[in-house]
């Protein structure tokens, strides 16, 4: 009782010789190793682009270049306030800046003291001073 739809055994005959024929095919492509490297690393380049590695890793070699810069900045900013340290223990700069920021004078410096109504007067009298 086994019956057999027409036709049906053409079409499975038909599938097995495309299935040989493919894998005929596959097994041939397989012997070219250039192919098969070039094909395994788009898939790999593929997966790394889509994973966001790359994007990565661009990123990170970016920031180390910043950093680079930043680090470079500092360093020329240390020896720049390592160079004004020096500077300020020498007693030339100390007598300069109490000169300058305190007001301190010298002995022997000549001091001139002017007072605030002198400035503030109307003009009328600073005529009469000058007849």
């Amino acid at each position: 009782m086994n019956q057999t739809v027409p036709g049906t055994s053409e079409k499975i005959s038909r599938s097995m010789n495309r299935i040989s024929h493919g894998s005929r095919l596959l097994r041939e492509w397989l012997q070219r190793p250039i192919a098969v490297f070039m094909v395994a690393a788009g898939l790999a380049f593929g997966a790394v682009l889509l994973d966001g590695t790359l994007f990565r890793l661009w990123s990170l070699a970016r920031d180390r270049d910043r950093l680079v810069d930043r680090i470079e900045s500092l360093k020329l900013s240390i020896a720049d306030k390592e160079k004004k340290i020096v500077e300020s223990n020498r007693p030339e700069f100390i007598e300069r800046q109490a000169r300058e920021q305190l007001d301190f004078v010298r002995d022997g410096d000549l001091v001139f003291v002017f007072s605030n109504n002198d400035f503030e007067s109307d003009p009328s009298s600073s005529q009469n001073a000058s007849r």
